[in-house]
């Protein structure tokens, strides 16, 4: 779908990994989390979490989610 060009999505199981992966520049503190990666794939330092978005509702989490993935 082209509203999700260039947009991946990766499930690291905090059960097996562990609260992220220091060396690549992920540290989790929040499920669910979401970083930003550059054009390398390495983390850029912007991350956003479920706190962003209050009550986990669809029309919450749209508002706030449908922007951040828009951004370059």
């Amino acid at each position: 779908m082209a509203a999700y060009a260039g947009i991946y999505l990766v499930l690291l199981d905090v059960d097996e990994w562990g609260w992220g992966v220091p060396e690549a520049g992920f540290t989790v503190d929040a499920i669910p989390i979401y970083f930003r990666l550059d054009e390398f794939g390495r983390a850029s330092g912007e991350w956003i979490d479920g706190s962003a978005w209050g009550e986990d509702t669809y029309a919450n989490i749209a508002e706030t989610m449908g922007p951040w993935f828009a951004r370059p």
